[in-house]
């Protein structure tokens, strides 16, 4: 990432983006939304402020409602998108002098605009098809372009019987052997105090059965879909992973809400990454189905666009694959019923460039292991 200096940004760099017509997309998002600022330890600060069809940017911050503090490093790594307003604040990288996350996150889609030239999400300018709910054999000729235009896509029988039954068995050993603070294992906590295990991670680096899908030439079809010549993370970026749903459960997350999978940060160089569910059981509205908003994997979202946004939920049966591109904002609730409930195990395909930029074992969902008894949250969020 080029080095930025905090004033000349300010006041050279970030007026002449805004010029190219950034400004008014942003304006128009937050026209009615108080001021925010960034600053220094050093105290260099400056305000941005709707004005009119731009974001006029004021030195100081005095007319900030919110007062976003980093380290110089860190502020570059945010206007990078190196990290996100979540990722700073989950971390312990982001503090507020005024103010709070709520009002930094609500700035955050038109801080992209400004900064990148990202759409902020309009269902109506962002092109979808026609019909949203529908499922496509592997060779479907129309599965690339709805994927494309969506961000996800439901593929019909990939796996038989047979080899569900194997990948469930390679699952089941994984689950025996997880233990909670292994880092290699995301747990949760239902209403009665028990550790619940919700997710198993580097799963090819233990089982040979999952490591052999990487070359399996229906997935590698699949995966070739994302463009970009992506290749399968099996050693970095939580690897292979089996998800575990499980009802009743009141600590951790077991059940990720509407998110996008580079929501902590690394966008630029983890996307477009693709990732490709292998349905282990049946996904229905009792045992917790995926859901995306479709379209929003190329634009920036805000939450209220879940009020009337087209979201798609996907009904799957064993053997099924679920694809999605890695930033489609998408989410899984819980089962209706306690308990053990459905599994999926995803595969991930990257660009070049997150092999080159994070090293293996590594990933930005570490940031979500900072407890000892292995229970993931999200709680400074």
């Amino acid at each position: 990432m080029p080095a930025l200096d905090f004033d000349d940004f300010h006041r050279r760099d970030l007026p002449r983006r805004l010029a190219d017509g950034r400004g008014r997309s942003a304006a128009a998002d937050v026209r009615d939304v108080a001021p925010l600022a960034f600053r220094l330890p050093d105290g260099r600060a400056y305000t941005y402020v709707a004005a009119g069809d731009t974001i006029a940017i004021v030195a100081g911050d005095a007319d900030a409602a919110t007062v976003v503090e980093f380290d110089p490093v860190d502020w570059a790594g945010f206007v990078g998108e190196l990290h996100t307003a979540a990722g700073l604040v989950h971390g312990g990288r982001a503090r507020f002098g005024r103010g709070g996350y709520t009002h930094f996150e609500r700035w955050e889609p038109a801080l992209r605009a400004m900064f990148d030239g990202r759409p902020i999400y309009d269902p109506a300018t962002i092109g979808l098809p026609a019909r949203l709910e529908r499922a496509f054999a592997p060779d479907d000729p129309e599965l690339r372009d709805f994927l494309h235009a969506t961000g996800f896509a439901l593929v019909k029988r990939v796996f038989g019987p047979d080899e569900i039954r194997a990948l469930s068995a390679a699952a089941d050993r994984l689950q025996e052997s997880a233990v909670a603070g292994d880092r290699r294992s995301w747990w949760a906590r239902d209403a009665d105090g028990a550790d619940v295990l919700c997710r198993i991670t580097y799963a090819g680096l233990r089982a040979p059965e999952i490591a052999a899908l990487e070359d399996d030439p229906r997935l590698r079809r699949l995966a070739a879909l994302g463009g970009d010549a992506l290749r399968p993370a099996r050693d970095r970026c939580d690897g292979e992973t089996i998800v575990v749903k499980h009802g009743g459960v009141v600590e951790g997350l077991a059940d990720l809400p509407w998110h996008r999978d580079c929501g902590l940060g690394g966008h630029p160089i983890m996307c477009p990454n693709l990732k490709v569910g292998i349905q282990l059981d049946a996904a229905t509205a009792q045992s917790g189905r995926l859901s995306f908003l479709a379209g929003s994997w190329r634009a920036s979202c805000h939450r209220s666009a879940l009020a009337d946004g087209p979201i798609v939920a996907l009904d799957t049966e064993p053997g099924d694959c679920t694809l999605h591109f890695g930033d489609a904002l998408h989410m899984a609730p819980p089962p209706a019923r306690p308990g053990p409930g459905r599994r999926a195990l995803y595969m991930s395909w990257y660009p070049e460039r997150t092999f080159a930029t994070i090293p293996p074992g590594r990933g930005y969902n570490d940031l979500l292991l900072s407890r000892d008894d292995g229970v993931v949250s999200a709680s400074r969020v």
